[in-house]
């Protein structure tokens, strides 16, 4: 799986967070694979992983949808990056993300 396809995965995530009325398992999954993911592609310090960790605090529709806004401009930085072939995704993260089902 390339570095892509895991933000695209998680940005699909983040619609499934704000359409299961932000079940709260879920929320917290997404929340933090895609920091993990944002810390691991750009640092913990990075504009992007700074402004993810901000909406998400606040846990509302609003700011997760902005939130899900930082990964499609993560998804976009890569993209215009060398259009160089992805790194397998392995490299930065090791676990697949699965979204996870409410009861």
């Amino acid at each position: 799986m390339t570095i892509e396809d895991r933000i695209d995965e998680l940005i699909k995530a983040g619609w499934g967070v704000v359409d299961s009325d932000f079940d709260p398992h879920a929320f917290q999954h997404w929340r933090l694979k895609a920091f993990e993911c944002l810390a691991a592609m750009f640092g913990p310090d990075h504009v992007y992983t700074k402004y993810f960790e901000d909406f998400v605090q606040q846990g509302d529709r609003t700011n997760v949808l902005a939130a899900g806004g930082v990964l499609v401009a993560a998804k976009q930085q890569l993209d215009m990056q060398d259009r160089k072939p992805s790194k397998p995704l392995a490299n930065v993260i090791e676990a697949d993300y699965t979204m996870p089902r409410s009861n």
